[in-house]
């Protein structure tokens, strides 16, 4: 019987981690969230925790399912950001308000980094500092 070969790989981030790095990124080319940058951009993260695992306490408020991680708004337009990891995948119900969003003339997106969200935002018109670059 062969044995099977053990094979070291690199640990993938969690959605999490991959949102705080992000937040932290948008502090810096943006401003603190939920503070109006000199340009006029505002931005926050948005916490999708279930409320002592009751489904119910978030519906009941309104609190639907695909939401997306990051929201940006920028001269009355609203910008989503569904943050993944390398190998996330987008649920049936991200992709359809996903879509629901941008036929309602908003900006929905998917980033797996935050090379990724600084492309979104240069893409989108979404001004910056540009502290950072991208790689």
């Amino acid at each position: 019987m062969g044995r099977k070969r053990f094979k070291l790989t690199s640990p993938v981030p969690r959605e999490h981690s991959v949102q705080a790095q992000v937040a932290h990124l948008l502090a810096i080319e943006i401003a603190p969230p939920g503070v109006a940058s000199l340009h006029g951009v505002l931005w926050w993260s948005v916490d999708h925790a279930n409320a002592a695992g009751l489904p119910h306490l978030r519906t009941r408020r309104g609190v639907i399912a695909g939401l997306a991680d990051i929201y940006v708004e920028h001269q009355g337009r609203a910008h989503h950001i569904e943050l993944k990891t390398a190998t996330g995948r987008v649920s049936a119900e991200q992709r359809t308000l996903g879509s629901h969003i941008n036929d309602t003339g908003g900006r929905w997106a998917i980033a797996r980094d935050g090379n990724d969200v600084l492309r979104l935002l240069d893409q989108w018109g979404v001004p910056r500092h540009r502290r950072t670059t991208l790689s």
